[in-house]
């Protein structure tokens, strides 16, 4: 004779299983109709897995090309959604914008300058 697990193992078990779900989907966006207009509602620690990277966090403004541009580009690109920002390691233009935009929609001052504020809410 088996035993059938009760009510509340089987409601933990759905509940562990959604989360499970929730964490590989990877960061909820809201698109405000415009393809640059996104307001972020939540990220998770699961989405590095679309940026790895290894290096320092530093001050990034626009003009900056390195390594720190292309990891910002691709977590405001894949993570967040800004795909008018492309992967060059160019600190342009359209990472400026996105930055702005992202900024503002975490509730930062929008000052287009990525610092450790900035980097604190792109990794939460």
């Amino acid at each position: 004779m088996t035993s059938r697990p009760n009510r509340r193992d089987r409601v933990r078990t759905l509940a562990a299983a959604l989360l499970g779900c929730a964490l590989l989907a990877g960061p909820a966006v809201a698109l405000d109709g415009a393809a640059d207009d996104v307001r972020v509602q939540q990220a998770t620690n699961g989405e590095w897995r679309h940026c790895p990277y290894t290096g320092t966090h530093p001050e990034l403004g626009k003009g900056h090309a390195n390594d720190a541009v292309g990891h910002l580009q691709c977590v405001l690109n894949k993570v967040y959604g800004y795909k008018s920002v492309t992967m060059d390691k160019i600190f342009g233009d359209a990472t400026l914008a996105a930055v702005k935009n992202f900024q503002q929609s975490v509730g930062l001052s929008a000052d287009g300058f990525v610092g450790p504020n900035t980097w604190a809410a792109l990794h939460p």
